[in-house]
């Protein structure tokens, strides 16, 4: 079994990062996500407990396999906290025999304008000739598609809060700020929501019962 853990951090704060949890989709570095849709949602003891179907189009093309998946069904299940200003989520592929992938992943405040999303993700199977080197490739490749996960969630964050992108990005995030500014102007078409967030009435049942 390959494992793979790492920590990111983004400066933004823990309330920004609930503002947009739900609208990280479309952005321009996620393109095989293709569909979302809640399968459940209740706010339980103050937390938001929330279960989606996600389909993304998976392509594996190393090793003498030529595989094309489309469609991909991927469960995302969610706990939003915030009392404690937190964010759970556990995410799999149910979709496919050819390797089970999950993957844990922990939103914390980290300082008043910033908040750390740590990261777990492990292959619980393969049914491909030489799993062990077919495993190695698959994390290497959950390593980029990391990668473009953090740029398309600051990117998201960065067209929701264009303020904050001046005063809190620094040199050493995912995008500096001349980039991340070009590409809100030009994705004018991934509007914010201006509903109010369903993590809002979590907040509620939370602050009523500590009260």
């Amino acid at each position: 079994m390959k494992f793979f853990e790492g920590e990111d951090i983004f400066h933004y704060s823990w309330h920004q990062i609930a503002e947009v949890f739900w609208f990280r989709y479309p952005n321009p570095f996620s393109k095989h996500v293709r569909t979302e849709d809640v399968l459940y949602r209740k706010v339980e003891d103050g937390i938001l407990h929330t279960m989606r179907l996600l389909t993304k189009t998976v392509r594996f093309t190393s090793f003498g396999y030529n595989i094309a998946i489309k469609n991909e069904p991927i469960i995302e299940e969610s706990f939003i906290d915030p009392v404690n200003k937190t964010i759970r989520t556990c995410t799999w592929n149910i979709g496919t025999s050819v390797a089970r992938i999950k993957e844990l992943c922990f939103y914390k405040e980290r300082e008043k304008s910033s908040f750390a999303v740590e990261r777990k993700a492990w292959i619980e199977r393969t049914r491909l000739y030489l799993p062990s080197l077919f495993e190695s490739y698959l994390i290497h490749r959950f390593q980029k598609n990391v990668q473009k996960t953090c740029k398309g969630l600051e990117f998201v964050l960065a067209q929701k809060y264009p303020s904050s992108v001046a005063v809190e990005i620094k040199p050493s995030s995912f995008l500096d700020k001349e980039k991340i500014c070009e590409k809100a102007r030009k994705a004018k078409d991934i509007a914010a929501s201006k509903t109010v967030p369903l993590f809002a009435a979590a907040y509620a049942a939370g602050a009523d019962k500590q009260g």
